[in-house]
């Protein structure tokens, strides 16, 4: 049998399996559940040979409450993937254009070719911290019926669309589907109804709760309608919907959470750039980088991060995690650094010392 020529050109989305001591890879929170007890209570009250309720009705109400929303303006899913993946099957179709940022979630560009999109990248220079609002509301400007995929914090830079840049990009008449699954840890709030805007959410990061995958989407509800002509049916199982209920009604423990997380990561990048490592601005719960230390080093210390073309990319882990990490990039620079200054120093003296002392550093190592 054979897959059509888009998908047969295709690489599927993976990620190869290692383990490490310390794992910062996949953006993961460092904290885990404490409600697990009272969730398997609730949980065991529940017929399991009945399908879920169809439209996960209790957690539509209880996110509407939490956000200021209408239940009929809100849609879960299987994560904020599923979703993503509704929308598009949504308002892409062959030919249409769709601008997004890159490097940016993989994903994107996978379903808009799937769904015989054409996919319009515009490069993001990750030192500034900010996405490029100008390059994509020209392209957008420039282009019919098009569509828009932002990630704000991007994900694996960390950079941010800049202030207005929704208001921006949805002035161009463009479809936008806002991606703020790490808007939590920029301290973002929700944008207003818009009949051209989609914005997806996730349990998976600020919350804690990746491994029950659990996402939701909010817009106006002749949009959701639309989108859940393409959504699979029965998506959110019972375990998943009851403990993403249980998280909201103990919003203070996710509170909490976010603070240490973002604390962590401002120590972190102040960390890094003291040492002159080229660490790119986030705004999200992880950290974009370039270091002398490659993958390779970092993971035969125990500490697995993500490796991309030019950079690597760290999650915000646990103090000690992220303690343990800081030591192994930063010792290769202080060693860099010690051996610039003995060989400045030496260099006013005896040159063999200066040639001993280069080979005594190296064998250190």
């Amino acid at each position: 049998m054979s897959a059509r020529a888009a998908v047969a050109a295709m690489t599927a989305y993976t990620l190869e399996l290692r383990e490490a001591e310390v794992k910062l890879n996949q953006n993961e929170s460092p904290y885990d559940f404490p409600f697990k007890a009272e969730a398997l209570a609730r949980i065991a009250g529940r017929a399991w040979n009945l399908y879920p309720d169809f439209e996960s009705t209790t957690l539509c109400r209880a996110l509407a409450d939490a956000y200021g929303y209408e239940p009929e303006n809100i849609l879960v899913g299987n994560g904020s993937n599923e979703l993503l993946a509704a929308a598009v099957g949504a308002f892409v179709g062959p030919g249409t254009p769709v601008v997004f940022p890159k490097p940016t979630f993989a994903l994107y560009e996978k379903l808009v070719t799937i769904a015989g999109g054409l996919p319009v990248a515009i490069d993001v220079d990750p030192r500034t911290g900010l996405l490029p609002l100008d390059a994509m509301v020209n392209a957008l400007t420039n282009l019919r019926s098009a569509v828009c995929i932002v990630c704000s914090p991007n994900n694996p830079t960390g950079g941010v669309l800049p202030p207005n840049g929704l208001e921006a990009l949805l002035a161009t008449g463009a479809t936008v589907l806002f991606d703020r699954a790490y808007g939590d840890f920029a301290l973002d709030t929700l944008p207003p109804l818009h009949d051209q805007l989609v914005t997806f959410s996730t349990f998976s990061k600020a919350w804690g709760l990746a491994a029950l995958r659990v996402g939701w989407l909010v817009s106006t509800a002749a949009t959701c309608r639309e989108i859940r002509k393409v959504k699979l049916p029965y998506s959110l199982n019972v375990v998943s919907e009851t403990v993403a209920s249980i998280a909201l009604e103990k919003r203070s423990v996710y509170e909490t959470n976010v603070a240490r997380i973002i604390a962590e990561r401002e120590r972190m990048f102040d960390a890094m750039r003291s040492r002159d490592i080229e660490a790119f601005p986030s705004q999200a719960n992880f950290i974009a980088f370039r270091s002398p230390v490659t993958f390779e080093e970092l993971l035969e210390r125990g500490i697995l991060v993500r490796k991309y073309a030019d950079f690597l990319r760290v999650s915000v882990g646990t103090a000690d995690e992220n303690d343990r990490f800081l030591r192994v990039i930063l010792s290769r620079r202080s060693e860099a650094e010690d051996s610039r200054r003995i060989l400045s120093r030496d260099s006013e003296g005896d040159p063999s010392t200066s040639l001993g002392m280069t080979q005594e550093t190296e064998a250190s190592r």
